[in-house]
């Protein structure tokens, strides 16, 4: 058995009844660590200062230690959440009850009031608002138009094949190649008909389409012939929502901050909030979140910012989504498990997925329980983790990270609800600054005798924050003393009070008397969590 005792955020004047606690697990015969690293992983500054302009932002990250490790962390002040390590790689942690029922209820209510649509395979920004502009010389509406045969708005399956024939390799396909090429890359909603935005927004994905027609052949594998049995990807209603529509107060926001780590501006320039609904059959097969870096193609969210050129509206653009945070809003009666089919695996390489060749974990509809990881809808629950790893040099976002494969079982009975947030970084670092300076409101510098400095963008990856923004963590120390507010509230991020060292000695105490020292975290099945 080993002690861990941290004492990164504990004052200097309790800090020895922690190092007491160990020494007397240590004469017990407990291996005790005493440790002053933050629990991210990152080295904290202490300091409630921006960095220099020359210094350069990281990103937090959360180590998961071991399955089945808890975190108490206090994400409110004077509120701790549990936040328990449900997979290693990814990384994936569980947290119960992250959400109030009040705000589960809130975001349903919200998200009804703006009428879900049909879920798209495709990111946030609006379809429309891209092809408009758009001068392409073929996928345009009057293309459309003369292969729209029976004048209803929509190309059919032989309509789509008879407009998309010019692309090379198309004509060679046999029918049920071109249906796996339809549903996987061009049917934006799943509904086996493409529509008018859809067709123009073909340019916008030609990378795509060309690298899925130059990894295919004219016939189709014994695994594509599975895939294409599993029907479209995704079965579902979404909608967007605003952040200062769901979270006016910025009570989310602040817990999220506590939760990641990362700075304030990362959170404020990443997507809004996506609400899903899932009725019986509905499902989302598996899939990754962000893409792969790659230079030669933009970010989504920071695309906008680059130069615009007559190739700027069809050039390709990549998601770029550093963690996903899952709120559960329900409880589900029957299936809607999330399933994460090669989490810890030791290879990613799909041939290994299987007992056979024809295995296709990605079918959440026929092999949900096949996956190394499920986790039931338990509401009020958030289930967060990394889709990249970071760059150990750099400390920024590094390469996508494949097992973090995941996606929504099929629904049995009852309705499945779920919100996602996804945090947006770009690999490019210089372009995520940007998207600071431009997008968000300048701070204002209060200038004081201990702290006279021009603002800056960048900042550590534990909640560094602009001098005007002392609002949680560690900074709220220093809000309090430019307040005149000397309550000194203990925080995640900050400090232990003097009853939470007594009672941490006590249950020491306690629980070695019954065998052991500090309870160590039991492993629940890693499977399913527990209701």
């Amino acid at each position: 058995m080993q002690l861990n005792v941290n004492i990164m955020f504990v004052e200097e004047s309790h800090r020895h009844h922690l190092i007491s606690l160990a020494i007397f697990c240590s004469l017990m015969g407990v291996r005790t660590v005493v440790a002053q690293e933050p629990t991210t992983g990152d080295k904290a500054d202490t300091s409630s200062s921006p960095l220099d302009a020359d210094e350069r932002m990281r990103l937090a990250r959360l180590d998961p230690v071991e399955v089945g490790h808890i975190y108490t962390m206090e994400l409110e002040p004077g509120k701790f959440y549990q936040v328990e390590t449900a997979a290693v790689n990814p990384p994936i942690f569980l947290i119960p009850d992250f959400l109030t029922t009040e705000e589960c209820v809130q975001i349903k209510s919200l998200a009804e009031s703006k009428s879900l649509e049909v879920s798209k395979i495709e990111l946030q920004e609006d379809v429309g608002s891209r092809v408009d502009s758009t001068t392409d010389d073929y996928f345009n509406e009057d293309t459309f138009r003369k292969y729209d045969e029976d004048g209803n708005k929509q190309l059919d399956m032989m309509e789509t094949r008879s407009a998309l024939n010019r692309l090379e390799g198309v004509s060679d396909m046999t029918q049920a190649v071109f249906q796996l090429f339809f549903d996987s890359v061009v049917d934006l909603n799943s509904n086996r008909l493409m529509s008018s935005l859809e067709f123009q927004r073909i340019p916008l994905i030609m990378t795509k389409v060309d690298t899925w027609l130059e990894n295919h052949d004219s016939e189709l594998t014994p695994k594509e012939i599975k895939r294409l049995e599993k029907g479209p990807s995704r079965i579902s209603q979404q909608v967007w929502i605003k952040r200062h529509e769901y979270d006016p107060n910025n009570v989310l926001f602040e817990r999220l901050l506590e939760l990641t780590g990362l700075h304030r501006d990362i959170i404020r320039t990443s997507e809004n909030l996506q609400v899903v609904r899932y009725s019986p059959g509905g499902h989302y097969h598996a899939h990754h979140d962000t893409d792969e870096v790659n230079d030669a193609v933009p970010c989504a969210h920071t695309k906008h910012l680059y130069p615009l050129d007559q190739n700027s509206r069809s050039m390709s653009r990549r998601a770029c989504r550093y963690a996903t945070i899952l709120y559960y809003l329900a409880d589900t009666e029957e299936g809607g498990e999330t399933a994460f089919p090669v989490a810890d695996n030791e290879t990613y390489f799909p041939g290994t997925w299987g007992k056979n060749d024809t295995t296709d974990l990605t079918d959440l509809t026929h092999h949900c329980k096949d996956a190394n990881l499920y986790l039931r809808p338990n509401k009020g629950m958030a289930v967060m983790w990394y889709n990249h790893y970071n760059d150990e040099k750099t400390g920024w976002l590094g390469a996508a990270n494949e097992f973090s494969l995941h996606g929504g079982c099929e629904i049995i009975k009852g309705e499945k609800w779920i919100a996602n947030n996804w945090i947006t970084v770009d690999d490019n670092y210089e372009m995520q600054m940007k998207l600071h300076q431009d997008e968000l409101p300048k701070p204002e510098v209060h200038a004081t005798s201990q702290d006279h400095h021009k603002p800056t963008p960048a900042a550590t990856a534990n909640n560094q924050e602009h001098a005007s923004e002392q609002i949680t963590g560690k900074h709220r120390k220093r809000q309090q003393e430019q307040t005149g507010d000397d309550s000194d509230r203990p925080t995640n991020h900050q400090a232990i009070s003097t009853g939470g060292i007594a009672l941490l000695l006590f249950l020491g105490i306690f629980t070695l008397l019954r065998g052991g020292c500090l309870a160590k975290p039991v492993k629940k099945n890693r499977k399913i969590w527990r209701q």
